[in-house]
């Protein structure tokens, strides 16, 4: 008597969760080390910690204001939700972190399930998703869960659209968009959901007729109205740095390729990482030689894509899907205080981790002429490369043990000199906080050493000077952060009050006066306070 169908379906899904099941106890012990690690105060953690809406769990504060320059309500309410139960304790944190990690597993093994009937692509990508050293930055780092958490929204969405296209059911419809809304709430990228669903419209050889785009609407309407959101809270913050002031049209055009090459090569090669990708300083108007190469290499990327044969599609596809994910953080217009961050990569890699996939399966089937007798190498190659990301992300989760630990490897990397300042410039604050100033003064003359136009290091050094009762040593260094950014509401500030304590007090006021007129609320409070 043949078996039923019941049956069928029971043997089918067994290798699949014993498959999902392995891969989710190996992430575990490759992200284990991540639970123990501390809060990164100065670098963005204790910015959530200690605010007082997250502390007081002001819930619609959440949804009307902005923090850190972005708007993440559902990230910042899950962080309030951690605080009210466990307070400044880390482990509770970075566990929320791993468990939302490993959420995000299970629904790209289902996603991929849907896209490729084929097992082993699907545990190929879902297996690269989970231990990929670059995704180390998106667990490890406490103030990145709006990353996991907008990815889990993204991926549920994509999954109940592509149940829509199979049965049209208005259901599935709304609940992603409704997935997809929720996504926004999360994290500013979601908001290329829309591009990717007209992606998946294409993959799966849906016409493009007018009901396609009917649906789309309400998708774009509204990506555009958070990505408005995004952009407000970016410029609010001062965190957009609009290129046009530094760089030529052809110099971004440049960066723009450049960080897609980054990328690429870090996917197959995650070597020398990094907590800070600082922009390039241009030296006789041209930017740094890798910039230029990464031309070179772009236009044989794009060349060999075009000639990719029979898995065009595939290959087309799974491009498409990183680019379109990545785009609005790649510094064309606009960015954030750093070119580059591995988070960036935590969704969209999925689209090369998936043309690896198909890259495997066709050796193994044979149907790749060239590679067709080398199987059992490419079976090495590939475990060997395993085995290397695993070990990489392990010791990289060390690297994020605390803020010490992570901006030294910054410094030690020694990636181009921008970098390292930028380094010595947040180990010079970290350490301010702990109140060691003889060690932040050491750290922001660094700084000043490898850029001497960072301003943001004048400042904060005459900070430190005034701190160790070195009033003229602040003032001047104020005085050099004003000269290099006249309208630096903090540095004219800071520079009232070395003033004040040098007893000039008629300097001091016309300072916070100045900084008032810039918006500068504690300003505005000293002078209201002082001088009246």
């Amino acid at each position: 008597m043949p078996p039923s169908n019941e049956n069928n379906k029971n043997t089918n899904k067994k290798p699949r969760l014993i498959s999902l099941t392995v891969i989710l106890l190996f992430t575990i012990i490759i992200f284990s080390n991540s639970i123990n690690n501390e809060i990164l105060f100065g670098w963005d953690d204790g910015e959530y910690i200690t605010n007082d809406d997250i502390q007081k769990f002001n819930f619609r504060e959440f949804f009307t204001t902005y923090y850190l320059g972005m708007y993440q309500p559902l990230a910042v309410l899950s962080l309030s939700i951690n605080y009210t139960l466990s307070q400044a304790n880390p482990a509770p944190y970075h566990t929320i972190n791993l468990l939302l990690h490993l959420l995000n597993i299970g629904l790209v093994f289902l996603l991929f399930l849907m896209i490729k009937k084929r097992i082993e692509v699907t545990i190929i990508v879902t297996l690269l998703f989970a231990i990929h050293p670059m995704h180390v930055e998106a667990v490890s780092w406490i103030a990145t869960r709006s990353n996991s958490l907008y990815s889990v929204f993204y991926l549920a969405s994509l999954i109940f659209y592509l149940k829509f296209l199979r049965n049209k059911t208005v259901i599935n419809f709304l609940l992603s968009l409704t997935f997809f809304i929720l996504s926004c709430f999360s994290k500013s990228m979601a908001v290329t959901l829309p591009v990717i669903l007209i992606l998946f419209d294409y993959f799966h050889k849906r016409k493009f007729d007018r009901k396609a785009i009917f649906e789309k609407i309400p998708f774009f309407v509204i990506s555009l109205i958070f990505g408005y959101i995004s952009i407000n809270a970016a410029t609010e913050y001062g965190h957009i740095k609009n290129l046009n002031v530094e760089y030529t049209i052809i110099d971004r055009v440049v960066m723009f390729i450049y960080s897609i090459v980054f990328y690429l090569v870090k996917l197959f090669a995650p070597v020398n990482l990094s907590a800070v990708y600082a922009y390039p300083i241009k030296e006789a108007g041209l930017l740094p030689w890798q910039y230029y190469f990464g031309l070179v290499v772009f236009i044989f990327l794009v060349f060999n894509i075009a000639k990719s044969g029979k898995n065009k599609k595939d290959v087309y596809f799974g491009m498409l899907f990183f680019l379109l994910a990545i785009l609005v953080v790649l510094p064309l217009v606009w960015s954030r205080m750093l070119m580059l961050a591995d988070r960036y990569t935590y969704l969209p890699y999925l689209g090369i981790f998936y043309i690896i996939g198909q890259f495997y399966i066709r050796i193994m089937d044979g149907d790749h002429k060239l590679l067709r007798n080398y199987k059992i190498p490419v079976i090495i190659v590939f475990i060997a490369w395993f085995i290397f990301l695993s070990a990489t992300a392990y010791q990289r989760n060390i690297v994020w043990k605390n803020a010490i630990t992570m901006i030294t490897d910054v410094i030690e990397k020694d990636r181009s000199d921008v970098d390292v300042s930028i380094g010595y410039f947040f180990r010079g604050n970290i350490r301010d906080l702990n109140r060691d100033y003889k060690g932040a003064l050491v750290d922001f003359n660094e700084a000043i050493k490898l850029n001497p136009y960072y301003t943001m290091a004048y400042n904060n050094r005459g900070i430190i000077r005034g701190s160790m009762q070195d009033f003229n040593g602040a003032l001047v260094d104020f005085n050099k952060a004003i000269e290099l950014e006249p309208g630096y509401a903090d540095a004219i500030y800071n520079r009232g009050n070395a003033n004040y304590y040098l007893n000039r007090f008629e300097e001091a006021c016309n300072d916070w006066q100045h900084a008032t007129n810039l918006g500068s609320k504690q300003a505005e409070v000293i002078l209201n306070k002082y001088c009246k």
